[in-house]
């Protein structure tokens, strides 16, 4: 849209802007103060429609994720960011870059209450953002957004915001903005490098610990060629996002469960131990608090590691660093620091082989269904480079047990706690990745967060699979009581059809009860060309595992 005075407009400044950065693909659910910038929507963009702004934003952080660059969400800046808060708490916690463009009522309007008016605009999505602006004069736009831009970009990688006024977008531009090359360019320090090297060739049983991060930073066959160059064993971090290991490999002894305790008791076997790309730890409770009985007075430590194992912290995340429980702590790049320390230990010879991997019965077909049948029968039809999107809060040790991820396979989990990111990241992923199958295996509890996205889905014809293994409630809530059914009002999901509000998005969908022809509607549903969903009704897995 043109203007009288120098025939370029804010937006026009700003399509051009976005047009050099990259960032042609755009996440929104659009509101009335997003609509000047979309007038005369260009064809070279690509305008991807959510339903809610917790899709919206949950399908955005899939998408960067897939790509390594920054996504580009627009929503409205007050109710809309509201309704897209618990997305962003989770994309600020998985470190994804992400530009977030929020809609604001018209400066002239903003001394009233006007409706839709994002009051102190900048100031809600904090904490859980890298930075936040909003424009003192139209003209600055492009600016704010080339710096949001870099910002998210920038090691430790993580959201941003920029509220725009509605009236901005139709303003004279100011002189084109030049933006920069500004590339990472931190690398680890090589007596630091050293000094890692020489406490790991020294141990005599190392073990790694295997961040998001070093996936994220393109390191994860490195990592593979260190640990078995120094014969390690390798944890996953706990409450893993992203996986940066494959599961099948012999040397993986699996995931550190979230507890303090028990991280100690896995732990506690090595002497040097290197954390590599996670914080050390992310927690999610302490053994005492699994007690039902009323507690005395609070006169215990902090979560602590065992004194006999020296660590060693890895981490490009300054905060991260600064409560780190390490012994000693390194903020630099830790793909590169994996990279690099694979030429710098020494190749163990003779070593002895690794433990045999657990195994596990194979489960039967059952009437009513297990979860662990339904993930045994996903393993044997998954295409080889499938890429899983999980979230089961009372069935991830059945899934891990059922499937373990080879090397080709990618793996995304929330990394938050926050429920309903992997339902709408695998639809993100799937528009930056079409070359992929993704595939979410998601309760039916967690799907309810997010559900909206089998609308995107379907629109784009996407090769997303959803399988829900639903066992009817919020089981992960259930099984912390002592009395089950005196709370049954708050975990209780029975008659979720989850088949009927996915053909209400125009998603094919099987509701499926028993064993009979379970294995082909896997396979049909993992070949299909666009998107399916599987409601598999399962029975209560009972208490969950770590």
């Amino acid at each position: 849209m043109a203007t009288e005075k120098n025939g370029r407009s804010v937006r026009d400044a700003t399509l051009d802007l976005l047009r050099e950065l990259g960032m042609t693909t755009i996440f929104s659910n659009p509101s009335h103060t997003e609509m000047k910038l979309f007038e005369s929507w260009p064809s070279d963009f690509r305008f991807v429609t959510g339903l809610q702004e917790a899709s919206v934003v949950g399908m955005a952080d899939g998408y960067a994720q897939a790509t390594g660059a920054p996504s580009l969400v627009m929503i409205n800046g007050g109710p809309g960011l509201g309704n897209a808060m618990g997305s962003v708490y989770t994309a600020a916690s998985a470190h994804t870059p992400m530009v977030i463009l929020g809609g604001q009522q018209a400066r002239k309007m903003l001394q009233g209450a006007p409706f839709l008016h994002a009051k102190d605009a900048t100031q809600l999505p904090q904490p859980y953002i890298k930075w936040a602006a909003e424009p003192a004069r139209p003209q600055d736009v492009p600016a704010l957004l080339a710096k949001a831009y870099h910002i998210a970009k920038q090691h430790p990688q993580g959201p941003t915001f920029v509220a725009v006024p509605e009236d901005d977008w139709v303003r004279p531009a100011g002189p084109p903005v030049k933006v920069p090359t500004v590339e990472q360019a931190v690398v680890p320090n090589p007596a630091v490098l050293a000094k890692v090297a020489e406490e790991l060739n020294a141990a005599e049983r190392p073990a790694l610990v295997a961040g998001p991060a070093i996936d994220a930073q393109g390191a994860r066959y490195d990592l593979v060629r260190l640990a078995e160059k120094l014969g390690a064993t390798v944890w996953g971090s706990p409450v893993w996002p992203r996986a940066s290991f494959p599961e099948s490999h012999p040397q993986f002894a699996g995931v550190l469960p979230p507890i303090p305790e028990l991280i100690s008791e896995k732990l506690g076997q090595h002497d040097v131990v290197a954390i590599l790309g996670s914080p050390a730890f992310t927690l999610f409770t302490t053994a005492d608090l699994f007690s039902t009985e009323d507690a005395e007075l609070d006169s215990s430590a902090p979560p602590e590691l065992p004194a006999g194992t020296r660590f060693l912290h890895v981490t490009d995340d300054p905060e991260a660093a600064s409560w780190s429980m390490a012994d000693a702590v390194y903020v630099c790049p830790p793909g590169q620091v994996v990279k690099q320390l694979g030429t710098l230990v020494r190749q163990r010879d003779g070593l002895a082989a690794p433990a045999p991997k657990q195994t596990y019965p194979v489960p039967e077909a059952t009437e009513p269904l297990t979860q662990a049948y339904l993930f045994h029968l996903l393993s044997q039809e998954l295409p080889e480079d499938a890429v899983l999107f999980e979230e089961l809060p009372i069935a991830r040790a059945d899934f891990h047990e059922q499937i373990p991820l080879g090397p080709s396979n990618g793996y995304f989990a929330t990394a938050s706690g926050a429920l309903g990111f992997p339902f709408a990241g695998a639809v993100g992923y799937a528009l930056a990745r079409p070359d992929r199958r993704a595939v979410v295996v998601v309760g039916e509890g967690s799907a309810q967060y997010t559900l909206h996205a089998l609308w995107t889905a379907a629109q784009h014809d996407l090769p997303v699979t959803f399988v829900i293994p639903n066992n009817s409630g919020y089981l992960s809530l259930k099984y912390y009581l002592a009395d089950q059914e005196s709370w049954q009002a708050g975990w209780d999901l029975s008659d979720v059809d989850m088949a009927q509000l996915a053909k209400g998005f125009g998603c094919a969908a099987e509701r499926i009860t028993s064993p009979d022809g379970l294995r082909d509607s896997l396979k049909k549903a993992l070949a299909a060309d666009g998107p399916v969903l599987l409601d598999v009704v399962v029975e209560d897995p009972g208490l969950f595992r770590l």
